[in-house]
């Protein structure tokens, strides 16, 4: 990814921070023919210690998991708050329009789980991960042994170390500062992502 200095976000635990706020990411790998082939899929992040995991699964039928052998490398793409910034919500003038944004690349080569358990303890910690703060929250246990025996079946998980992380928060911070807090009123006035509009913010620039 291309990432100028100015909009470069070093902090791993940022990084990965954003990754647990929007987990659903899109997984790439060359194939055997040099043509990319993508997934998209929600990931949870596990810590191990100093090593950060991701952890996914995807349907047997897809074929993608057939380049998960542990040695292939991939990425794995996160996005943030995006959010059109128009030139009309500066303070100065002699401004182009531009598109601001945050988001996350992550390296690494994914790896089958093979172990039944283990698999099974990645998609039961996945649903819990987005049944948390339902009212009612539906449990993997719930599910009769013979179609939890056929999910499992039709499912492929996986993991994969992080081996490296780049993270682009490209949030306005090489405008001026009256610039900056003009979009960013822009952006609260007409309805944009509030989310961005709070990133973008002078003092919140590393959140």
């Amino acid at each position: 990814m291309y990432v100028p200095p100015r909009f470069a976000q070093t902090d791993r635990d940022q990084c990965l921070a954003l990754i647990e706020r929007e987990p659903f990411g899109l997984l790439a790998t060359a194939g055997d023919d040099g043509v990319p082939f993508a997934t998209h899929l929600p990931f949870l992040v596990e810590r191990r210690g100093d090593e950060a995991v991701l952890v996914g699964h995807v349907a047997r039928a897809n074929p993608h998991w057939q380049a998960f052998d542990g040695a292939r490398k991939a990425l794995a793409v996160f996005q943030g708050p995006h959010g059109y910034i128009s030139p009309a919500w500066y303070a100065t003038s002699a401004k182009v329009p531009t598109w601001n944004y945050i988001a996350v690349h992550v390296y690494g080569a994914p790896r089958i789980v093979d172990d039944a358990g283990a698999a099974r303890k990645a998609i039961a910690a996945l649903t819990a991960r987005f049944e948390t703060g339902r009212p009612d929250p539906w449990e993997m246990s719930s599910l009769p042994e013979r179609e939890a025996d056929k999910l499992f079946t039709a499912l492929v998980v996986f993991e994969m170390p992080v081996v490296r992380l780049e993270g682009k928060w490209k949030l306005g911070q090489h405008m001026a500062e009256e610039d900056r807090l003009g979009a960013v009123a822009g952006l609260t006035r007409e309805g944009g992502d509030v989310a961005l509009a709070d990133a973008m913010k002078p003092e919140r620039e590393t959140v």
